[in-house]
């Protein structure tokens, strides 16, 4: 991420269990070397590498360029 890089609030709703496990995994990872010390560094570092798994094997290894419109709310794409 560039260090210029703003950051911006988003709003998702996720399973309960999967919050309830994350918050676990921070509080008994956050002191040691390579864990997380908050749930945004977590949701940062899961999301960086499932863009970069995506990128692999659906945009020839190139990261996806930032997208420039508004993003479509709603219903799931497909």
């Amino acid at each position: 991420m560039p260090v210029d890089d703003a950051k911006i609030a988003r709003t998702f709703l996720m399973p309960r269990t999967l919050v309830k496990t994350a918050e676990t995994a921070v509080l008994r990872t956050g002191g040691l070397p390579g864990g997380y010390k908050s749930m945004a560094a977590l949701v940062n570092g899961a999301l960086a590498r499932e863009l970069e798994r995506l990128a692999g094997e659906f945009n020839d290894g190139e990261p996806f360029p930032p997208n420039g419109a508004e993003f479509r709310v709603g219903r799931p794409l497909g």
